[in-house]
């Protein structure tokens, strides 16, 4: 009988929430009445960054470097509401600042964490 492992990375969930807010920044501008507005098609083009970034990540595991892209995206989408004047829709301007802590948290996490830590290791004798 051989033993089964799991992959205990913390890169795999930290990636699944990073995707899943990707998919809510994408239909944000829809939630908050916001798809009208010229600056609309931020949340859309990083939206959907994120959740290909995130989704390249959970596919390819030690491809670390797209969960840096990430954290980009993340600090890009806090400083959005200044760069594009919403701040005055409160609840567009405070989704914006959750999903970017949300993604830059996710990101970082994946970003640093090992690829199939929860693998044996092998010896080199």
């Amino acid at each position: 009988m051989t033993p089964t492992t799991t992959d205990t990375s913390p890169a795999r969930p930290a990636s699944i929430v990073a995707l899943l807010a990707g998919i809510w920044l994408f239909v944000s501008p829809w939630v908050y009445g916001a798809a009208a507005s010229p600056n609309a098609w931020n949340s859309w083009i990083v939206g959907a960054l994120i959740f290909i970034f995130a989704a390249t990540r959970l596919n390819r595991p030690l491809l670390a470097g797209v969960s840096w892209l990430n954290v980009i995206l993340a600090i890009w989408t806090f400083v959005s509401p200044w760069v594009y004047g919403y701040i005055g829709n409160t609840g567009r301007f405070i989704n914006s600042l959750c999903v970017a802590v949300i993604v830059f948290v996710a990101a970082m996490i994946s970003a640093n964490a090992l690829p199939h830590a929860g693998m044996p290791r092998h010896r080199h004798v």
